[in-house]
């Protein structure tokens, strides 16, 4: 451009009527000039905004990588197991319950036989048996569970294989603590037609074993899926209220995946840095 100048510059000073074609000559070297520091403020601007994005994408991978890495650390600490042992009970659920279920026709804790309409139950729940699970629990790993939820729940007989299914989304089995025996235990009812082979008052039912679908969700949030199987010792015995025991002779637990959070951590809220207790 300097080399153009100077030519320019030159050629018009060779020229005749010198004023003249120098003022020409100015003007249309201002404007080269004015039209090149454009063009290089353009080209700079452009190297800045690639400079930009560049820098801003190479943060969001370093963020997204340190919080991939966070909630790894967080579940790998906070992840909760259990596993049941002892042994299994199955027996009538109390009329108390029943009558309150007929009441408020909440089926948070119900499980259905796999077949049956839940519909069906609703518009007809004298034609149905409502049984209560209880299997003792122990925390494996991690110091706490919050709730266990169950997807499937089938029980095995020679002859026969019964499974169960939750009535409602948001199905969780009930934790209790057994002050007597000073041990958790998980409850769980189960909805069967009457006329069904699936349970028997006067004789024990002479299951096998069972196979639990489920997740098992810590206090913090980490939930760990799988599925567990029990395997009971023959023979079984029934107790003086017409409960049939189980005893439970070894267990198999099995991950199906690895941990994750039931929300992400971006979406607790935080605790207000000071608190009023005004």
């Amino acid at each position: 451009m300097c080399v153009i100048v100077v030519t320019l510059f030159i050629v018009s000073s060779l020229l005749p009527d010198v004023e003249l074609i120098q003022t020409n000559t100015s003007r249309f070297l201002a404007n080269i000039l004015a039209m090149g520091v454009m063009i290089q403020s353009a080209i700079f601007s452009l190297l800045l905004i690639k400079q930009s994005e560049a820098n801003r994408k190479n943060s969001d991978e370093v963020t997204a990588r340190s919080e991939t890495f966070r909630n790894f650390q967080f579940i790998a600490s906070n992840y909760t197991t259990v596993d049941f042992f002892d042994s299994m009970t199955l027996y009538r659920e109390s009329e108390k319950y029943i009558a309150r279920l007929k009441e408020r026709m909440d089926f948070k804790f119900y499980m259905r036989q796999d077949g049956i309409a839940f519909d069906d139950i609703k518009a007809n729940l004298d034609d149905y048996v409502f049984l209560t699970v209880k299997l003792p629990l122990k925390i494996v790993v991690g110091d706490a569970i919050a709730r266990v939820r169950f997807y499937n729940f089938r029980l095995d007989r020679e002859e026969a294989v019964h499974s169960f299914v939750p009535c409602c989304d948001g199905f969780q089995g009930l934790i209790l603590w057994n002050e007597k025996k000073q041990r958790q235990e998980l409850s769980l009812n189960l909805i069967a037609r009457k006329d069904s082979d699936f349970f028997c008052e006067t004789t024990v039912t002479p299951f096998t074993k069972i196979k639990v679908f489920l997740s098992m969700h810590s206090v913090l949030g980490v939930v760990v899926k799988g599925w567990t199987e029990l395997y009971f010792t023959n023979p079984q015995k029934r107790e003086r209220d017409g409960a049939n025991k189980y005893i439970i002779n070894s267990t198999q637990f099995a991950i199906a995946g690895v941990p994750e959070l039931e929300v992400s951590l971006d979406a607790i809220p935080k605790a207000p840095a000071e608190i009023s207790l005004q």
